[in-house]
């Protein structure tokens, strides 16, 4: 399938100019395991085949806008195309929309649609249907507000002709082309649009992307045929006509032991999310090829609901911050795949401060400190007490890798005199239950390769309740540095300058404790070629290219 270990190393060097990246991306060469056999590569892609994908997460919903996991994502991004598509550099390239011009300081967005594209229905791409999908998604009755913060200030829709889209904006968004790559934004068939009522679930979306979807099953697998009339695939892909693949099953496997099962007995030639054990296990077997990609996302870890005791002492915040012991949670429990991580922004992410990552060490006695000058006392037990009140933590998960940084997170805090609680949900009830802020302290969310993505997702005050603002912030000052970031022309000295600005506002909040920076790890038989991550490292590429061997 290539070198996947070239690409990673070229993608990891890009996004973090880190030099432990060469160990990385040599740990994970296929070596000889015994009794292992290389498959033969074939001269070139053939066409055919089916692709058995066993993934990490439930999948809930493929609706484009309501998607909550990246398996979703998966489904969804094969079965839409969106008006854009970025390259790992993060520039833009055509899709649906073959040119564009911005205008009025970044208010005014205009796109060019591609002439020839007919959706999985039948119908034919125009302006109309991109209106209609991006309409839908701002319509509050869908509930999509995640997505709707990421569609930015957004004013107006209009399509003056079939083949002309414009956006305009309240205020000059820049970052829009940033956003609207993502899967969140694919466009739907309009005559599919027409079948859904406001606030209705797209259950089986239709696209015009380089696969159909044609069902789901009783027992949860979700099947994708090849569209054979695709043709405008963007030129990122090696393949730009209808992918090599016939068939594409997607099934969730949530239990990690019987997904790496799978995985060995050849029931799924793809695994997404294979645990760091049975990566340092199998890394040199040859019937096997893994690709890892750094996740650019909000640093893995837990946000801290400021507003609900004890959370909202800062205090016991930063006490949280000194107690974890990053690094032994990283190296002993994910076996050193991924990179300890304090700032809220991962590797990855344009404009992330360095220097915050010299803001908290693993320093026991100076968390006891802290919970002591602030009344937390210790008592007769082991837990610190203060106005008769036990210092008690309710932290909130419903996954790996999360539950199992909150597993580990448990002693340490205890130590230190903190009664961690975790509670361990599915995804639904999870999210009501965060964003009603009964928790204390929450899983951290957003993916994105810029800040804008993830520090104004996460931390503006209008993303509270119904968006990913799980700390419950509303500071102004920090609005004001996000919403001044949101409107700066895209890598300027002045738009970093406000987002290192955002980030220290943010360490003096401290609606958070960061633990890693993720890479995640795909696994699959040697049989699969050029599967490739997204610019992300969240989902993988669109699978126009990937082909498998008969």
């Amino acid at each position: 399938m290539g070198d996947p270990m070239t690409l990673y190393r070229r993608e990891f060097l890009r996004r973090s100019a880190l030099a432990a990246a060469s160990a990385a991306v040599l740990a994970c060469t296929p070596g000889g395991a015994p009794g292992a056999t290389a498959a033969r590569p074939s001269a070139g892609p053939v066409r055919g085949g089916t692709l058995t994908w066993g993934q990490w997460d439930k999948i809930d919903l493929i609706d484009p806008a309501l998607t909550t996991g990246a398996a979703a994502g998966e489904i969804a991004q094969n079965i839409l195309d969106t008006l854009i598509v970025l390259d790992g550099d993060q520039k833009p390239h055509p899709a649906l929309a073959t040119k564009w011009t911005i205008e009025d300081s970044s208010k005014k967005f205009t796109f060019a649609l591609r002439d020839g594209v007919t959706f999985h229905d039948g119908s034919t791409l125009t302006a109309a249907a991109v209106k209609g999908s991006f309409e839908r998604i701002l319509d509050p009755k869908l509930k999509a507000g995640a997505v709707v913060s990421l569609a930015g200030p957004i004013d107006t829709i209009t399509a003056p002709n079939d083949s002309t889209v414009i956006f305009t904006f309240k205020q000059g968004y820049p970052a829009f082309m940033l956003q609207i790559w993502r899967y969140f934004f694919g466009i739907l068939s309009p005559k599919y649009l027409a079948t859904l009522k406001p606030g209705d679930q797209a259950t089986e979306p239709v696209g015009s992307g380089p696969f159909k979807f044609v069902s789901r099953s009783s027992d949860g697998v979700v099947t994708l045929k090849a569209f054979p009339d695709y043709k405008w695939g963007p030129e990122t892909f090696k393949n730009r006509a209808a992918p090599w693949l016939d068939t594409v099953k997607f099934r969730a496997i949530t239990e990690p032991s019987t997904r790496i099962a799978t995985l060995e007995s050849g029931e799924n030639l793809l695994i997404d999310e294979i645990p760091e054990t049975d990566y340092a296990r199998l890394k040199d077997d040859k019937r096997f090829t893994f690709v890892l990609s750094p996740r650019a996302s909000h640093t893995l870890g837990f946000s801290m609901n400021v507003t609900k005791a004890p959370t909202d002492d800062r205090a016991v915040r930063e006490a949280v911050n000194w107690a974890i012991d990053r690094k032994t949670i990283v190296d002993k429990v994910f076996f050193g795949v991924h990179h300890v991580s304090v700032g809220p922004l991962s590797e990855g992410v344009w404009a992330r401060d360095d220097t915050i990552e010299k803001m908290f060490a693993f320093d026991p006695a100076r968390a006891k400190k802290l919970l002591d000058d602030a009344g937390w006392k210790l008592g007769t037990g082991p837990i610190r007490q203060k106005g008769g009140q036990n210092l008690e933590i309710l932290l909130a998960t419903f996954r790996s890798p999360w539950t199992d940084i909150a597993q580990a997170m448990q002693a340490q805090l205890r130590d230190v005199g903190i009664d961690l609680k975790v509670q361990v949900m599915e995804r639904g009830p999870y999210l009501d239950y965060v964003r009603a802020y009964k928790h204390n302290m929450a899983a951290t969310s957003s993916t994105a390769i810029d800040p804008d993505g993830i520090l104004r997702v996460c931390y503006h005050s209008a993303n509270r309740g119904g968006g990913s603002n799980f700390s419950n912030v509303a500071d102004p000052a920090l609005d004001a540095l996000l919403v001044k970031g949101q409107a700066q022309e895209l890598n300027t000295a002045e738009r970093r300058q406000t987002y290192l600005d955002a980030q220290k506002k943010v360490m003096e909040i401290l609606p958070f404790v960061g633990v890693m920076s993720q890479v995640r790890v795909e696994a699959m038989s040697t049989k699969l070629h050029d599967f490739k991550p997204g610019p992300d490292g969240l989902t993988g590429l669109p699978l126009n290219d990937l082909w498998v061997e008969q």
